[in-house]
């Protein structure tokens, strides 16, 4: 596994990370190997992208998996655990590998990535002007936090009853907390 280097190129990260069977995500110079999932964070993932593409069916929105390289600037790419894409998907290459313009993005947070996801991926994601909302979804317990842009900033909404559902307005859905929490089982 590649630890973190300083000053790598971004065509050299491209270029180890194509050839590598892991996921690293890359910002200003330096690669961040992504590890594996848990068992709840893949069935999250699975249950979030089952939801979404129900829920989408009928849109112009594409679904894509945590394989999506999302380029937030010229020194910045991330695999988010799902992005959305409404309307033409724009790629920054010909193998559409990396992809320009997600409408949404998802993350699965873990007590490992909790700093990462909270406070480092808001702001990239941010910075990245067709991005709308930003839901956070925690696998250790019922949560979840949506962000979304409004005419005056960043709004945040936090979620941790069963029984909740979110608007995410971007998308014109709806998503049940019941629904992408089913059979999750957590840890006492």
């Amino acid at each position: 596994m590649v630890s973190k280097i300083r000053h790598m190129t971004v065509a050299q990260y491209l270029e180890i990370d194509d050839a590598c069977d892991y996921r690293n995500e890359y910002i200003d110079g330096e690669i961040f190997p992504m590890p594996g999932g848990t068992g709840n964070h893949s069935a999250l993932v699975a249950l979030i992208i089952a939801s979404l593409i129900n829920h989408l069916a009928d849109s112009d929105c594409v679904v894509r998996s945590s394989d999506m390289r999302v380029q937030i600037d010229a020194t910045k790419y991330v695999y988010p655990d799902v992005s959305v894409v409404c309307g033409q998907s724009r790629f920054a290459n010909d193998k559409q590998t990396i992809l320009l313009n997600p409408t949404v993005v998802v993350e699965v947070s873990s007590p490992s990535s909790l700093a990462r996801d909270y406070v480092d991926k808001v702001a990239l994601y941010a910075a990245v002007p067709s991005i709308q909302g930003y839901l956070i979804l925690d696998q250790t317990r019922v949560f979840a936090e949506w962000r979304w842009r409004a005419a005056e900033g960043w709004r945040a909404r936090q979620f941790t009853e069963m029984h909740a559902v979110i608007q995410l307005e971007p998308l014109g859905c709806r998503l049940a907390l019941a629904k992408i929490y089913r059979g999750i089982v957590f840890e006492q």
